[in-house]
Formats: C-alpha cells, structure tokens, sequence
C-alpha cells in the first residue's frame, strides 16, 4: 500500500477528522488508500497523492486540489467537491452518488468507467478529459465545458447539458436517452452511434456536428430554434414547444428545415407549414398595401388611402388572431 511522507495510523474505515488535514502542514498530511474520509477539508492540498479505491463519504472539500493525484477506483458519495481540482487526476472507476462537483476543474481528467449518478457537474471544466465507458446518469452538466473530450459508450441518460459546450467532443456511441440539451453547443462533436431516444434538443445547434443522421434525430425532438445539419435533416417539435412554435411568426419552413411536430401520433406538421405560409401570404400582402399608400397622390386620394388602411387593420387583426 502506498504511502505519503508521514503515516496516519492505516486502519480500514478509518474517520479522518477536519481537524488533522487543517494543520500547518496539511499539504504533507498523508492519506493512505483504502481509508474512509470524511467531515471538513476545505481548500486542502493534497496534490499528487496516491489515494486509490479512497472513500470520501459525505465529506467536504469545496475548492481543494488533486492535481494529479490517483483516485481510482474510489468512492464519493454525497461529498461536495464544488471548486475542486482534478487538473490530470486519476479517478477511474469512481463511483458516487449525488457528488458536487460543481465549478470543478477536471480538464484532462481520466475518468474512464466512472460512475457518477445523480450528480452536480454544472458549470464543470471537463476539456480533454476521458469519460469514455462512464455512467453518469441523472447528473447535471449545465453550462459545463467538454471541448476535446473523450465520452465513447457512456451513458448519459437523463442527463442536462443545458448551454453547454460541447464542440469537438467524442460522443460515438453514447448514451443519451432522455436527456435535455436545451441551448447546448456541440460545435464539431462527434455523434456517431448516439443514441438520443426521447432527448430534448430544443434550442441546440447541431449543425456542424459530424456523424449525425435522420434516424438519430428521429429519436428525439427539439424546438423551432434548433439548428441543425445541412442536408435535408428535420426534426419534430417537442410537445411542450407545440405552442411556442404556433405563436412564433417568424419561424422558417422549408423543405431543408422543415420541423414535425407529432403529438400522441397525429403529425400536425402540414397544418403548421400551412399556419407559416398563410402568416406570410398576410405579410406579403401588408407590404403590398403600404407600397400602395406610398404611392398614392397627396391630394385627391383620401378615399383610396382610407379604404386601404382600413384593409390594412383588418389584415393585421387577422394575424393577431393566428
């Protein structure tokens, strides 16, 4: 078993006390692997350490360092890690349950086969790090930052990755199942093999992803705000975007980009393409009514000006009414 400088009495489920890493010397406190920790670490230094298959039970240690260190194989649940730093840590096959990792830096992270459920990584520097096998379902990705990583055959169902970043990250074969990515941008990712049955791409741009087809965003929907691939790609309005894409004016239909939107199997696509092409008949035909009064004499005209602009409110009445 590896040790550090110092050696604390190595028993198995043993409870290390905020009080011992607060010392003077906290940076050369070692910890041994296989031991339980738990109570207050804030802002501890225990970079580089060897602390495999260590147990962080509800412990806290908001904004330490563990650069480099070796956490494999260890256990986190319930610790709140918010502001930690993982910069090249080890932390394969990790597990933990309800794990804050919030604010976070674990940029160039191995994280392979973690598991981390139901846990907090929002706002998390995850660039370049390794989550390829990892399940990390239910946990919150909100505005975190996975440029350049490597996420091969994870599962992510249930997941949000709300506003994150997600470009020229390796996503081949993952998991999406569920989940939301409202206004995330995936940038150049790669998506070969994702699977996004049922996920929420409302607001997301996807168009410069890389291996995304028709059957995958016949998985899952969006909203009329999606950007996606060119090439004659479409995808369904979510239900809960139903309205908003009825009400919207200025949503652009065509052939490229047309959305369906299917609720409990009726496709109201067509009535919705029909909706978007009478609002711009209208539109056309405001236009046309206002070259007409521009043009129209100063003197002499008021009939004709009047008659218009009357024509011109009832057209507008018409498409506040649809």
């Amino acid at each position: 078993m590896a040790m550090f400088n110092r050696i604390i009495t190595p028993l198995l489920g043993l409870t290390l006390l905020s009080a011992a890493l607060h010392s003077p010397a906290a940076a050369q406190v070692p910890v041994n692997s296989r031991l339980m920790i738990s109570g207050n670490c804030s802002g501890c230094d225990l970079s580089g350490r060897d602390m495999s298959q260590l147990t962080l039970t509800g412990a806290d240690f908001t904004n330490s360092v563990f650069n480099h260190a070796d956490l494999s194989g260890g256990e986190f649940d319930g610790s709140n890690l918010s502001g930690a730093h993982f910069r090249r840590a080890y932390l394969i096959r990790t597990k933990g349950n309800t794990v804050n990792l919030s604010r976070a830096v674990l940029s160039d992270a191995m994280m392979n086969e973690a598991h981390l459920t139901a846990s907090n990584l929002s706002e998390t520097d995850l660039r370049r790090a390794d989550m390829s096998g990892g399940v990390f379902t239910g946990s919150d990705f909100t505005a975190a930052r996975l440029t350049n990583a490597s996420a091969t055959q994870a599962d992510f169902t249930q997941a949000k990755f709300h506003s994150a970043q997600l470009d020229h990250a390796n996503f081949e074969n993952a998991i999406f199942t569920s989940a939301e990515f409202k206004d995330a941008k995936f940038g150049h990712a790669y998506l070969d093999g994702a699977s996004f049955e049922d996920a929420d791409l409302s607001g997301a741009d996807l168009s410069e992803t890389r291996g995304l087809t028709q059957n995958q965003l016949d998985q899952a929907c969006g909203s009329h705000s999606t950007k996606l691939p060119t090439g004659n790609k479409t995808l369904r309005i979510c239900p809960k975007n139903m309205l908003i894409a009825a009400s919207t004016p200025d949503i652009a239909v065509s052939d490229r980009t047309r959305r369906r939107a299917i609720i409990d199997g009726v496709d109201y696509g067509p009535k919705l393409d029909q909706l978007e092409r009478t609002r711009k008949d209208l539109r056309e035909t405001l236009a046309t009514i206002d070259r007409a009064i521009e043009a129209l004499p100063p003197r002499g005209s008021a009939a004709a000006r009047a008659e218009l602009q009357f024509s011109r409110r009832q057209i507008v009445k018409m498409m506040d009414r649809l």
